[in-house]
């Protein structure tokens, strides 16, 4: 009984610990058990909860972080529970029987976590020392959890940023009486390659925190799912293009490519078959209208 609590403790333990080095700190891989999290949350927003989806993101941050802290409060109680309360001294007033069940084995796992004092002390040193690491994994937790969320905002405003100038860019050829046909073969490379810029750091971004992915945008403008089919369209429009501009315009669309290929595999858990059936998904699972270019349009209008 005792080997098995221990190595149950130590299971969730390193499992929480894992996970959370995962997600944070080794870009090329991923915490399994926060993905889940994340993706679980984002699904029940959308079939359930979909007039509050913007909440979907926040939320699948607290419980992640809320699935770490657990796991280390259960892990530790689990251990230190079949010593209580031989191996422990009490301050006065405290009834050590109180402390021989598993509610008295997490006060004093959370006491320990948050570094306070509850008037419970361990006769063992080993104890004391796996105390002290409680203590230390509980300060890490937290510095984690604020430096994961400082670095998830820059990320989101990457996006909107990106989404916002593709509108932009929409807006100003459906009321401007002008097309991307219309700007020399310089003016266009120098306008592609900035957007593919823009696609591929938002890429990498998002394998280092795909989190981001499940914050809905409420706004239509700054909504990367509904314009990423534009920027995917101008693309195409401009690869009859000489020169730079035309190999601009091929970027571009490895750019799109690339990102929706890292969505397939990631979020969405499906093959990558064309990109257009996958802008389609994308835009379908943020619930957004693909926004098309309007030479497009007006060609399937005709």
């Amino acid at each position: 009984m005792l080997i098995a609590l221990t190595v149950g403790g130590a299971a969730l333990i390193i499992a929480a610990l894992q996970d959370l080095f995962h997600t944070l700190f080794h870009p090329s891989a991923r915490g399994d058990i926060s993905d889940w999290i994340a993706h679980a949350v984002w699904k029940a927003f959308r079939f359930a909860l979909r007039r509050a989806i913007s909440f979907a993101g926040p939320i699948a941050f607290v419980m992640t972080v809320l699935y770490w802290a657990l796991s280390l409060i259960f892990g530790f109680a689990i251990i230190y529970w079949p010593y209580l309360p031989e191996a422990f001294t009490f301050a006065s007033g405290l009834n050590p029987e109180n402390y021989r069940t598993i509610k008295g084995a997490i006060n004093l796992s959370l006491a320990s976590l948050m570094t306070l004092s509850t008037g419970v002390y361990p006769k063992e040193l080993w104890i004391q020392l796996l105390m002290g690491i409680e203590a230390v994994f509980g300060f890490a937790l937290l510095t984690a959890s604020v430096s994961w969320i400082l670095s998830i905002y820059p990320v989101l405003e990457h996006r909107r940023s990106l989404a916002h100038e593709a509108t932009l860019l929409h807006f100003s050829e459906v009321n401007g009486n002008r097309d991307l046909d219309e700007i020399s073969d310089s003016d266009l490379q120098q306008l592609l390659m900035g957007f593919v810029g823009q696609v591929t750091t938002h890429r990498n971004e998002l394998t280092q925190f795909p989190i981001t992915y499940y914050f809905y945008e409420e706004d239509k403008e700054t909504a990367l799912a509904g314009i990423l089919p534009y920027l995917s369209d101008i693309a195409k429009q401009s690869l009859k293009r000489n020169g730079a501009a035309g190999l601009a315009a091929i970027s571009l669309g490895g750019a799109v490519d690339d990102y929706l290929k890292f969505i397939c595999t990631a979020i969405l858990h499906r093959d990558f078959k064309s990109r257009e059936e996958i802008l389609q998904a994308y835009a379908d699972d943020h619930m957004r209208q693909i926004v098309r270019s309007p030479k497009l349009q007006n060609r399937q209008k005709a």
